[in-house]
């Protein structure tokens, strides 16, 4: 039996401890990352998270990804690191790591089933033509979809009847792909230039497009969140700028709003899964 629903109140400390754990990891192991995305924003604009944002994501550069994501789990029982390198059914083409004394419903009971979590997104070597790059990026979305389309499993929200047949037919053919394929070919494209010297890095499993410097990550300094100290890449005004322009400017009132739909519980003593 599950305990009460969790509220965002609740949901920021788990995430903070979850935080926090995996800092102590990687300063004690000294693999580098950084926060990222929203969590680096309400770093900088709120000293801790942005009061309607739900989650945390980090990042991480692929020789330091691959370290944590080969050693955590052998020192963690609670937090466990998830990847469709270690759990091939994984339903993610980047890790997350995952708090297995809750469970999260995406969007809610009859939606996916997975934990409370943190993303650890990985940040590959990117070719240095403008050209090659955008061609990485189109390989990835396309196999966005495809992934979308296995777990949607025919459902869609549209109201045209001949795109909602279309993705019902579509979702269906995929199923005869395993879970996790697409995923695994996302992760492919990433590393394309894994062996290649390049001048640049970028965010080819996530969804934004993220393409920078690799300067941006030549030293690491601390940033406040939350009263407490978390890893960032010395140009990190740099980093956000390249992926999302001027980050200092809070969106419209209307769009205060958490992008995530869920519910959430913390799992009672005796009845974990």
């Amino acid at each position: 039996m599950m305990g009460k629903e969790i509220a965002l109140e609740e949901m920021h400390a788990i995430l903070l401890d979850m935080l926090s754990d995996v800092d102590r990891f990687c300063r004690k192991n000294n693999i580098r990352y950084s926060l990222g995305g929203g969590t680096l924003f309400g770093a900088i604009r709120h000293k801790g998270f942005i009061p309607w944002d739900d989650d945390i994501d980090i990042g991480m550069l692929r020789d330091d990804y691959n370290k944590f994501i080969q050693s955590f789990n052998q020192v963690n029982e609670r937090y466990r690191c998830l990847t469709i390198e270690n759990t091939p059914q994984f339903g993610y083409p980047f890790a997350k790591v995952m708090d297995s004394e809750t469970i999260l419903y995406e969007p809610d009971e009859n939606g996916t089933k997975i934990n409370i979590n943190i993303d650890v997104f990985v940040f590959d070597n990117a070719p240095d033509d403008d050209t090659e790059v955008e061609k990485m990026f189109k390989v990835r979305d396309r196999l966005r979809i495809l992934r979308q389309l296995k777990f949607c499993k025919g459902k869609s929200t549209t109201p045209n009847l001949v795109k909602k047949a279309a993705i019902y037919v579509a979702s269906a053919l995929i199923q005869v792909f395993p879970t996790g394929y697409f995923d695994t070919l996302i992760v492919k494209n990433s590393k394309k230039y894994a062996n290649i010297k390049t001048e640049r890095v970028g965010n080819f499993c996530g969804a934004n497009k993220f393409v920078c410097s690799k300067d941006v990550f030549n030293n690491f300094t601390w940033m406040e969140f939350e009263k407490k100290k978390f890893m960032v890449p010395i140009g990190y005004d740099k980093w956000l700028r390249c992926s999302y322009g001027d980050y200092m400017k809070l969106p419209p009132v209307e769009k205060r709003v958490s992008h995530h739909t869920y519910v959430a519980y913390k799992i009672e003593r005796g009845d974990k899964e």
